[in-house]
């Protein structure tokens, strides 16, 4: 049985991503980690000295620990799913901190966390909470925005640069969610020059997992990554992306010298992150 968490704020945002991630994976038995996680500075002094001779934890987790068991019992009634079980967690913690303890003791597979995509005169792609989990938490973790309605994915979209290896564990990961029989692969490798070693290696890896029938797979050289990515999910119907982490910063290494709030696609669809 795999354990995956759900991060939530309550946000529709959150919201959305977790009743995303119940319906893709409605047919796995899966124990799914509901996670509420405070803020120390949602909590003024004064506040917790009016209930000093309150346990001080209890009073601090009371209210979110109720709204979290509601919400446990929403997702229980509307989905009806034996094959889902919901386990709830409050943790008073710095954010990736808390999450890095849960996907430890609790043995997690995949995070699956909500993000706003672009918004207003900021013009961010990912929240601060969003890209922490992205830089700091080596775990698998699906992104989802905010009102992206659920279908089942049709195109998934993975580029790699030279550092990138298409491994049969990473496509196992991918399987895991986006099944083989049910979507298309774009396979996009990305290098420098002309005389590299990848596509053999690629093409080899990919033999061992799919047909022929089941992906498309692209060689291209002396372009940037960010040029690549941008003009292929222009020109073509992706709605689940897959991306590979190295230790260089995701954003930096996808968007160097690129305008990125020109690049909101990358906010409006799935977005699942694989660490190197």
């Amino acid at each position: 049985m795999k354990n995956i968490l759900l991060l939530t704020d309550f946000s529709n945002a959150s919201k959305n991503a977790i009743h995303y991630a119940i319906k893709i994976l409605e047919k796995q038995e899966i124990n799914f980690h509901l996670v509420y996680i405070h803020k120390a500075s949602a909590f003024v002094s004064a506040d917790l000295m009016s209930n000093a001779t309150e346990n001080l934890y209890a009073n601090i987790i009371k209210s979110p620990k109720d709204d979290l068991e509601d919400f446990a019992n929403q997702l229980k009634s509307v989905y009806k799913n034996s094959n889902h079980k919901f386990l709830q967690h409050i943790d008073y913690d710095v954010f990736t901190d808390a999450v890095n303890q849960l996907v430890e003791l609790q043995s997690i597979d995949l995070i699956v966390m909500g993000t706003n995509g672009v918004t207003g005169a900021d013009e961010v792609v990912f929240g601060s909470n969003t890209l922490n989990v992205i830089r700091k938490v080596v775990c698998p973790t699906l992104i989802i925005p905010e009102n992206y309605e659920f279908v089942k994915p049709k195109q998934v979209l993975i580029p790699l640069d030279e550092k990138d290896q298409l491994s049969n564990k990473r496509l196992r990961y991918i399987l895991d969610i986006v099944s083989k029989d049910e979507a298309i692969y774009h396979i996009l490798r990305i290098t420098d020059s002309d005389n590299n070693t990848c596509q053999d290696s690629d093409t080899k890896t990919l033999k061992q997992l799919f047909t022929t029938s089941d992906y498309v797979y692209h060689n291209i050289t002396n372009v940037p990554m960010h040029h690549v990515v941008d003009t292929y999910l222009q020109t073509n119907d992706i709605d689940f992306e897959v991306f590979i982490i190295q230790k260089l910063s995701f954003l930096e290494r996808l968007f160097s010298g690129s305008p990125i709030t020109k690049h909101s696609k990358i906010a409006s669809v799935p977005l699942f992150i694989l660490h190197d």
